[in-house]
């Protein structure tokens, strides 16, 4: 596939004026437009090439190394699923340097990892949140002072189902909603009878605009929009190297047998769990089985939808008899599954409930209800055969030859969500859902869909369908603004307001 012709001007220029630093292969056999990635850092470790059949001629080289991509260059879907794969190469990038890429049993942090959680950049009462590279805040940690070693503010990966704190007793309510975007029970359960842990991570750039901009206090943001400005996170720019806004949503799965050889296939990390049912933190050892990258960049300011998986999770709905990639099956599948009576806790008497074998079938309760149980998924929408799967295979093959060891080989593109044509941001306050060309948003695959997140939406929308909704944090002194578009982020809807309430002493949860 040809550059389009719908190339912005502006990208236009700056592939004519920048100067790759090393060119690893010549123009005329990558083509004009591949051209433009040739841009090799001086500290460059191993490279390799990423193509597809589909499109011999483009090909974009890749460096293993920290360094995010900017911006995605070629309006094609093979270079979109390359560019992902370098976007997952850089973001897992240890953090360690005496570490390899992807070793077994490292349980050091990667990059992406040492992001700010959404939990800490919106604090509960508008308050400007604290310094980047804080994982926990000092507000949370005070909520469980008899536990509070276990919470280290720099290192502590937190996760947790909570949805708010109820200050009247106390107690943690838990509205588990990750894996299916509805108010009901969407929790998704292992087959080590464990409950996934989810986390949303944001990037220095999405940091340091929401920080300029005051936007951590939802005041502000309706401030802004009621001055018919509109809220335009930061685009990653090519021509300088800025990344722009980066949003990520992982989906870890809870160890019970760390020495097991079975997690020499997953990126493994320490993490303090908030648990359902006792309501107390523990620590645990997690195992990252999705991945989503939202990238927003000047070519796409309808933003990169990417999204990965470990390979292992679950089989396609249209081959549920085939071998699983390895001896240990998958992890959220399993072809002897029977119904499962459970017993849980309600307001009115103990109850009980069927988990279905019918895979794909959202659970029937929450999880401070009952402990978790295995429950069963399948992928419905096949992984694109034309060029995410081969490029997969590349890239695993690459993987394999540079780091032998390395866990990341056993990690697959699901697909690329990306713009064929120019959508630029708007230039006023818009309210949502935010109109944009349908048709102009394409992937691999007619419905993109990842096992850990959209597990029990699988066969309806896709990422941008849904965060074409995404609005600025509600605020009672405004509610006609309300519904004002956010930029395809849900994360910045989670600002707080200053209140009485919020100055009021908090009371501690009682361990």
């Amino acid at each position: 596939m040809n550059l389009k012709t719908t190339l912005s001007k502006k990208m236009f220029w700056i592939g004519l004026v920048i100067i790759p630093l090393a060119v690893i292969a010549s123009k005329s056999a990558l083509g004009n437009a591949e051209s433009n990635y040739l841009l090799i850092p001086s500290s460059q470790t191993n490279t390799c090439n990423c193509y597809s059949s589909s499109l011999p001629s483009s090909i974009l080289p890749i460096t293993f190394n920290n360094i995010v991509p900017a911006d995605l260059l070629s309006f094609n879907q093979p270079l979109a699923n390359c560019f992902a794969w370098k976007e997952f190469i850089a973001l897992n990038w240890p953090t360690n340097p005496n570490a390899s890429f992807g070793a077994p049993n490292d349980f050091t942090f990667v990059q992406w990892e040492t992001y700010m959680p959404r939990e800490v950049l919106f604090p509960d009462d508008g308050s400007k949140p604290p310094a980047w590279g804080t994982l926990v805040s000092d507000e949370y940690s005070s909520l469980f002072k008899s536990q509070k070693l276990l919470l280290k503010k720099t290192q502590t990966k937190l996760l947790t189902f909570v949805s708010k704190i109820e200050e009247n007793d106390a107690e943690v309510n838990f509205s588990p909603n990750q894996a299916e975007p509805f108010n009901k029970p969407s929790w998704l359960g292992a087959q080590n009878s464990t409950n996934l842990w989810y986390e949303i991570m944001l990037n220095k750039d999405y940091y340091d605009f929401i920080v300029k901009k005051g936007f951590y206090n939802a005041i502000v943001q309706h401030d802004t929009v009621k001055l018919n400005q509109p809220i335009n996170f930061p685009q990653g720019d090519y021509s300088t190297g800025f990344v722009g806004a980066i949003e990520l949503k992982a989906a870890w799965m809870e160890v019970t047998d760390v020495k097991s050889p079975k997690w020499q296939r997953y990126k493994l990390s320490n993490a303090t769990v908030l648990d359902p049912i006792t309501k107390k933190l523990r620590n645990t050892v997690v195992a990252l089985v999705g991945l989503h990258i939202l990238h927003k960049t000047q070519n796409q300011p309808t933003w990169v939808w990417a999204t990965f998986e470990q390979i292992d999770n679950t089989p396609d709905q249209s081959n549920l008899n085939g071998a699983p990639p390895s001896q240990y099956g998958y992890n959220f599948y399993n072809p002897n599954c029977k119904n499962q009576n459970v017993t849980i806790k309600t307001p009115t008497g103990d109850s009980t409930k069927v988990v279905t074998c019918k895979p794909n079938t959202p659970p029937p309760y929450y999880l401070n209800q009952a402990g978790p149980v295995p429950t069963q998924s399948t992928r419905i929408n096949k992984i694109d055969p034309i060029d995410a799967a081969p490029i997969n295979a590349l890239m695993q093959q690459n993987i394999r030859k540079f780091y032998p060891n390395s866990v990341w080989q056993y990690y697959q593109l699901v697909d690329v969500i990306w713009s064929q044509s120019f959508q630029q941001d708007p230039t006023t306050a818009i309210p949502a859902p935010r109109k944009i060309n349908n048709s102009s948003m394409t992937s691999g695959a007619s419905i993109v869909a990842n096992s850990t997140m959209e597990t029990y939406v699988q066969s309806t929308k896709t990422c941008f369908n849904c965060h074409v909704h995404s609005t600025i944090a509600p605020y009672p002194g405004d509610s006609v603004n309300n519904n004002k578009f956010a930029d395809f982020s849900f994360a910045i809807s989670f600002a707080k307001y200053p209140s009485s309430k919020e100055n009021q002493k908090k009371k501690s949860i009682k361990k």
